[in-house]
Formats: C-alpha cells, sequence, structure tokens
C-alpha cells in the first residue's frame, strides 16, 4: 500500500453524524448514553459501554477509525470485513507521525474500539436497505497482530513492522462496500492539528452535506445538545465555548467556516455554523448505481462527484444497450467500461445519440432490442432482481406483491435494470401506476 495512493480520504456517514467517538483528548469515563435529537434525520439514542477498567474511546481514536475506513476503501473492500496493513501504514492514513509512543497509542486504541460495546436504538442508517436498525455492536470484532521481524526483544510492543490484521464490523463494512461513503475535503483535513477539530470537522462535514442531497450554507443547535453530542457531558456553557474555540479559529482560518456565532443565554444558548466553502458531495444514490457495477467504493465516489447524476445515468444507459447488443460477448470489465464511457463519451456518440430517443434506447421493450440485434437478450433470474432492488420492497404484503410484478417483468426482459432501480424511488402508489404501465407496453 504505497503512501502515494492514500490521498482520497472518505467517511461513513453513521461514524460522521452520530460521533461514537468523544471529541475530548482526555476522558476518564467508562460509560456514556445520549439520547438527543442533533438535526432533522430524527433522534439520536446511544449507549457507550467500554470494558471493566477500561476507557470508552475518544481523541485520536476517531483518527485511527477514519483511517481504518480508508484502508477498507483503498483495498477494493475484502470479502472478510477485514483489513490488512501495517502499523505503521495505518498511522498514516489516519494522519498521525508514525513515533514509538504513536504504535503504544495504536495498540490502546485498536483494542478501546474492539472491546468498547455500543447499543443504538433506531440510529444506525442501513445503507444497502435504505432503513433506519437498532444494532448492537464493536466497531472491531477481531484484531491480529504479527510481528514481521526477526528481532524477539520487547515480545508484543507494536513497531513500524508489525502487521495487523483486523475485522470491522459487518454493519459498518457492509455500508462501505455498498457506497454509502461521505467524501471529506483533503486540503481542509490535512492541516487540522488537534483530534477535537478533527472531530468537529468531520461531524459538521455531514451536517453541511451529508445530511441531505443539496449543500447547506449554516447550520444551527443549541449549544448544550451539541455539548452532549461531542461529549463534553456535564461542562458549563462558557467552559464548553472555551474548550470549542480553538477548534473554530482553526476551521475558520483553513476557510471551512464563514463564522461561529452564538445566542442566547443559559440553556437556551444556541450555536450558529456558517459554512465558507460549499464543496460537490457525491448523491448516494448515484454512487450505488456504479458500485452495482462493481466500481470500487472510492471510483464510484470520485465518479459520481464528477460526472453528477445525470451523467452516471446516462454512462449506465450505455452500458446497458452495448450489453444488450452484440458486444455483450466483448465486454469482459464492467466496471472499467462504464468509467471509461463517462470520462470519454465522445468514443461512444452514436450510442449515446441512440439512447437519447432515435434508434436503440435502453427503456424500450424486449421486442424492439430483439430486432437491434441478432442475438437474443442474456437470461435474467430472480435473484438479479432482488439484488437491484436492494430488498426494498420486502417489508410489507403490498409491497411484495410490487415486488413480484417487477421481478417477473424484470425476467422476461419487460423492465430494464434502471427501470427497477426507478421504482426505489417511488411511492407505492405511484409504484403501481409505473409497473402498469411496463405490463401494458
Amino acid at each position: 500500500m504505497a503512501t502515494k495512493d492514500m490521498v482520497i480520504r472518505h467517511d461513513e456517514p453513521n461514524l460522521a453524524r452520530l460521533n461514537l467517538v468523544l471529541a475530548l483528548n482526555r476522558t476518564e469515563l467508562s460509560e456514556w448514553a445520549r439520547e438527543i435529537s442533533v438535526d432533522a434525520m430524527g433522534t439520536i439514542s446511544i449507549r457507550c459501554t467500554a470494558p471493566r477498567h477500561g476507557l470508552v474511546p475518544h481523541g485520536i481514536d476517531n483518527d485511527i477509525l477514519l483511517g481504518l475506513v480508508n484502508a477498507a476503501v483503498l483495498q477494493g473492500l475484502p470479502e472478510d470485513d477485514t483489513v490488512r496493513l501495517s502499523t505503521r501504514e495505518l498511522l498514516q492514513l489516519s494522519g498521525i507521525t508514525p513515533s514509538a509512543r504513536a504504535y503504544k497509542n495504536l495498540q490502546e486504541t485498536l483494542r478501546r474500539l474492539q472491546y468498547t460495546a455500543y447499543d443504538l436504538t433506531d440510529s444506525w442508517y442501513d445503507g444497502t436497505k435504505h432503513r433506519w436498525r437498532t444494532v448492537s455492536f464493536s466497531l472491531i470484532s477481531r484484531l491480529g497482530a504479527e510481528d514481521n521481524t526477526k528481532d524477539v526483544s520487547n515480545a508484543g510492543q507494536w513497531r513500524a513492522e508489525t502487521l495487523l490484521a483486523i475485522r470491522l464490523d459487518d454493519s459498518l463494512m457492509s455500508n462501505i462496500r455498498a457506497g454509502h461513503l461521505l467524501p471529506l475535503d483533503t486540503e481542509v483535513l490535512s492541516h487540522l492539528r488537534q483530534p477535537m477539530t478533527r472531530n468537529v470537522f468531520r461531524t459538521l462535514s455531514f451536517q453541511c452535506t451529508g445530511a441531505s442531497q443539496d449543500s447547506v450554507l449554516a447550520f444551527h443547535v443549541p449549544l448544550s445538545i451539541w455539548a452532549t453530542h461531542l461529549g463534553m457531558h456535564e461542562l458549563r456553557s462558557d467552559s464548553v465555548m472555551r474548550a470549542l474555540k480553538p477548534a473554530h479559529d482553526e476551521l475558520i482560518k483553513v476557510g471551512f467556516l464563514k463564522s461561529v456565532d452564538y445566542t442566547g443565554r443559559g440553556k437556551t444558548r444556541t450555536i450558529r455554523y456558517i459554512f465558507d466553502n460549499i464543496r460537490t458531495v457525491a448523491d448516494p444514490e448515484t454512487v450505488a448505481l456504479l458500485v452495482r457495477y462493481n466500481v470500487s467504493g472510492s471510483r464510484a465516489l470520485t465518479l459520481a462527484q464528477s460526472y453528477g447524476a445525470e451523467g452516471v445515468q446516462r454512462a449506465v444507459a450505455v452500458l446497458e444497450a452495448l450489453l444488450q447488443g452484440s458486444y455483450k460477448t466483448k465486454i469482459r470489465n464492467r466496471a472499467g467500461l462504464l468509467s471509461d464511457i463517462l470520462e470519454n463519451p465522445d468514443k461512444y456518440d452514436t450510442i449515446l445519440t441512440d439512447v437519447e430517443g432515435t434508434a436503440v434506447s435502453v427503456e424500450v421493450d424486449c421486442k424492439a432490442r430483439r430486432v437491434e440485434t441478432e442475438e437474443s437478450p442474456a437470461p435474467r433470474d430472480e435473484k438479479s432482481a432482488r439484488m437491484i432492488l436492494l430488498n426494498q420492497l420486502d417489508d410489507t404484503e403490498e409491497r411484495r406483491r410490487l415486488r413480484d410484478r417487477a421481478v417477473e417483468l424484470y425476467v422476461h426482459h419487460r423492465a430494464s435494470t434502471l427501470e427497477l432501480m426507478k421504482l426505489l424511488r417511488l411511492s407505492d402508489e405511484e409504484a403501481d401506476a409505473f409497473l402498469t404501465e411496463l405490463e401494458r407496453r
């Protein structure tokens, strides 16, 4: 894993929003609980319990957790949910300068992340099924370390060559694998010197661009709730403001924030953040679409940010047209071809024109496709259809009927992949009308 490739930074939105690691550099807490409303997405309900005689995750533990998320992306989303790298590589990914002290701190951090238990009630967003879940987990489910050296002195003491095998929680990895990721401004992140500042930056990055598809200009929240959210339990308002001031000054200096204002007094005091530089963020559905065609998580984010939802959907339509035509036997790498269609659209001008309405359309019915190609369409099965639908139509009897109709249409080549995906954005009534239209044509 070369360091020159470690420039992309992604966060998992739950980690950014829920703030499972306290922002404070030091703590004496062995457990904490919070039930608060920070944004319009609903109540956050969490209980965190460290092992006996242990402390809850805090400070640089958040940086290490971010490093692990990025390791998972850079290593191609390992099927066994396990990232494998040296201690030096993990520290570099986490933005921490390797040193003897850093290796010792890393060992303590990973053990906290492994043995601390989190209980979340209707607060974990499942990026694969697009619903809120109640979950109990530890962020790291398994940790292994191996000394890659002949030096047997100081056995058990981690050093630069120590090789780590870290299995992340499956709920977390499932979201990462589905492209449920939040891009972070690498330039800003690299200039932030304190764990508190980086924690506030990650949390505000979600509120700036991750809580909705559109960027916002400002975010405000009661100071008492914000203090609890960041882990400043039972601190007076003036103490919270003093603790946050260095972080605010640094975020203003690097151009992430324009200003920080306070209004009101006592328990009614509110903090208001004005963002200075709103950046383009990838639409999660667009990222998920690319991931379905085996584009890696990091690559999917970059493409979604660069070309937007409309560009990606058009490129997918071109790819689907190729898969239904005489090119289908020649396509070995769908992800690579999809990337090439996005980056070099001029090479596919004829197909683009066809897809947009003249000769061939991905959304015409099966009969029209057979007229354009001498080969019959590739076979489809129910399993593929259900994967496209992400199990979103399985929760009620009525929605299961809609699902079965959609699967039937897909298997018999009367509905395209894009048309199945469109169902995910429709209400039950709209989906019924849409399926009726497909059944009639």
